[in-house]
C-alpha cells in the first residue's frame, strides 16, 4: 500500500485533531559520507567488468540506456538484482565523470555505495535510484534522470 492509497482510505468523517494533539516531527539524521575502502573499489570493478556483456560505454549515457530499456523490455525478474546492480554502477560512473565521487553513504536507511555532487550535496544512492525503477519497470527514464545530475553537476 503505498502513501497516497493510505490517504485516499482514510476515514474523512474523523475530527481535526486539537492543536495540542499535533506532533512535531523528528529531526532527520545527518547524512554521512566516507571515501571508499579497497574492498569497496574492488567491488566496483567487479560490477564494471559486466558493462561489455550488456553494450554499455558509462561516457555514453544513451549506451547506458539501451541496456536499461533493453532488461526492462526483457523483465527477467532473476536477472533483476544484476541489472540493478550494473545499471546503478554505469550511472555512477557517468556521473563521476561529471564530477561526482564515489563514496559510502550512511542515512537513516542503511549504508550503501553513492556518488557525491562535486560542491556540497546530498549522496545519490544509485542503486536505490535504479531499484526503484526496476520494480515499476519504467522505461526512457535514465538519459533524463542521469543527464540532469550530470548537468547540474557542472553548474
Amino acid at each position: 500500500m503505498g502513501v497516497l492509497d493510505r490517504f485516499r482510505r482514510r476515514d474523512t468523517t474523523a475530527a481535526a485533531p486539537e492543536p495540542d494533539d499535533v506532533l512535531e516531527p523528528e529531526p532527520v539524521d545527518e547524512v554521512a559520507s566516507r571515501p571508499l575502502n579497497a574492498a569497496e573499489e574492488s567491488r566496483l570493478e567487479a560490477y564494471r567488468l559486466r558493462y561489455a556483456g550488456r553494450g554499455i560505454d558509462p561516457a555514453d549515457l544513451a549506451s547506458i540506456a539501451a541496456a536499461w530499456d533493453a532488461a526492462v523490455a526483457h523483465g527477467d525478474e532473476a536477472e533483476a538484482s544484476e541489472v540493478v546492480t550494473v545499471i546503478a554502477t554505469a550511472i555512477g560512473d557517468h556521473l563521476v565523470g561529471a564530477g561526482y565521487r564515489w563514496v559510502m553513504s550512511t542515512d537513516p536507511f542503511g549504508t550503501d555505495l553513492a556518488v557525491e555532487p562535486p560542491r556540497r550535496g546530498v549522496p545519490v544512492v544509485v542503486r536505490t535510484l535504479v531499484a526503484v525503477r526496476w520494480m515499476k519497470r519504467e522505461a526512457g527514464w535514465v538519459e533524463g534522470v542521469a543527464g540532469h545530475l550530470a548537468r547540474s553537476a557542472r553548474r
